[in-house]
Order: structure tokens, then sequence, then C-alpha cells
């Protein structure tokens, strides 16, 4: 393993697409950090407020997407974590990153937009 299990301090849920009925994974071991302060200051446009770091091997999947000349980027395409598990809070993926690439530690970090059915503006 490329995390330590100490390192993985909770589980999360994957649900695919977001808002699907039933979890694609369940009891995927994580580490969530709040990350609100770095999210929103963002240069590429991407707004995030928390992150996980999962194993290299978590199948999970990003897909923001933004429609022609619209200036805002939609979340809803990718992947839904809920934290710790099917009744704890929702997110959705808003990017999927590969850190340490090709060495022993090899992990993903996963930025998450929190999911209170209220969006922000670009």
């Amino acid at each position: 393993m490329s995390l330590p299990a100490f390192h993985l301090t909770t589980t999360c849920d994957i649900y695919r697409p977001f808002g699907a009925g039933a979890p694609t994974t369940t009891g995927v071991p994580c580490r969530l950090v709040a990350d609100m302060p770095r999210g929103q200051r963002s240069p590429n446009g991407l707004l995030w407020t928390h992150y996980i770091d999962v194993q290299e091997t978590v199948d999970i999947r990003d897909a923001c997407s933004r429609l022609g000349a619209a200036n805002s980027v939609q979340y809803f395409d990718g992947d839904e974590v809920r934290i710790p598990d099917a009744t704890g809070s929702r997110y959705c993926v808003v990017w999927v990153e590969l850190i340490n690439r090709g060495t022993t530690r090899e992990f993903k970090r996963v930025y998450l937009m929190r999911d209170t059915g209220v969006w922000p503006g670009p």
C-alpha cells in the first residue's frame, strides 16, 4: 500500500454517476481534509471545499465540464462521494490527481465540492 493505514482515518462510499440510487463502491478508506481557502482561489476556475486522499487503486472519476461560451463549470458529471457512508455528507468529485506517480508512495488526491444544494456562482 502506498498510504499507511493510520493515514486513512475514515471511509467513503462512491456513487456513479452523481446522484445514483446505489453506491458503486462502499467502505473505501480515505482521509478527509477541509480545503476551502485554497479551493476558492484556484486560478483554473475550478472550486472545491475539501479533498480526500485514497489509495492509487481506487476507481474514482472526475468529469467537470464547461459548456461552450458558458462561464460556469458543471460539477455533476463525475462521481459522488458520501463520507463516512450512505448516511453521511455528500460531495461531488471535481478533480482527481495522481500524487507521486511512478513511486512506491503513489496515491490519489480527490478534490471535492460539498453538496449543500446551492452551488457557488462563477
